[in-house]
């Protein structure tokens, strides 16, 4: 089972595969600004536990260029088994950051795509 509201909160079953599809949106959500991403440019997802910050990410992945669909702009973010079935049944959280990488300077910009968001699990 996969599921995710309208207001982003995925809940799944424990050990299911699924496909998170993220579109990369650098403007706001009144004016939305699609960013292809290019370079060294990575996407990354983490699913944390309550009051962990996201550096301490129970699951992380990473996504570049090639992952994004060249027509739609989102990012599919697949899952396996692997990933949860060793995860409590519960509430956690998930973060989606964007690492833009200034390809004259080498500059690297962090931004936040989705904001600390719940993650249900159920066995």
């Amino acid at each position: 089972m996969f599921e995710i509201s309208s207001n982003g909160i995925i809940t799944i079953s424990r050990g299911d595969s699924f496909t998170l599809n993220v579109f990369v949106n650098i403007g706001t959500v009144l004016d939305p600004l699609q960013y292809s991403l290019s370079g060294e440019d990575k996407l990354y997802f983490g699913l944390m536990e309550a009051n962990q910050p996201f550096e301490c990410a129970l699951i992380r992945k990473m996504y570049s260029e090639e992952d994004q669909d060249a027509e739609t702009g989102m990012v599919a973010m697949h899952f396996v088994p692997d990933d949860t079935e060793f995860l409590l049944p519960g509430k956690y959280y998930y973060m989606v950051k964007l690492v833009r990488v200034d390809a004259e300077t080498g500059a690297e910009t962090v931004d936040t795509i989705i904001t600390k968001t719940r993650f249900i699990i159920l066995d």
